[in-house]
């Protein structure tokens, strides 16, 4: 984990959150900075971009479909878990999962590299911790 002072509901979301799929982590990354519920000064935008190719590479059929988020119940479980978090908590499981992300070994040397390259997981990590 990145941060130190993390609640009980987030380590325990992140515990979980590590036990997903590759594929499954970087879907609902993308989904719940899509519809991040806290407000931020930090452009995000990049950041969804990337997951969005990195999803691309993992699932050639994502690109060709319109992604149905209830057939994926795990995923939507934890989306109502991260929605009983404090905006504080959000913060912070947002930062823990961008980092999971980051020191996930996608077993696939351009992914890994365009990930440590491009996703800004400290400078997100700043922006939202300045904030608070």
């Amino acid at each position: 984990m990145l941060l130190s002072d993390n609640t009980k509901k987030v380590v325990d979301l992140i515990h979980q959150f590590d036990n997903l799929s590759n594929i499954d982590k970087v879907r609902l990354a993308i989904y719940l900075l899509e519809n991040k519920n806290f407000s931020l000064d930090f452009n995000v935008r990049d950041m969804i971009i990337l997951l969005k190719q990195i999803l691309s590479i993992l699932d050639p059929s994502y690109a060709k479909v319109i992604t149905n988020f209830s057939k994926y119940k795990h995923l939507l479980f934890f989306s109502a878990k991260y929605l009983e978090l404090t905006e504080k908590e959000k913060k912070h499981f947002s930062i823990e999962m961008i980092f999971n992300i980051y020191e996930t070994d996608f077993k696939d040397k351009i992914i890994n590299e365009e990930i440590n390259k491009h996703l800004l997981v400290y400078d997100y990590s700043y922006s939202l911790l300045n904030n608070e």
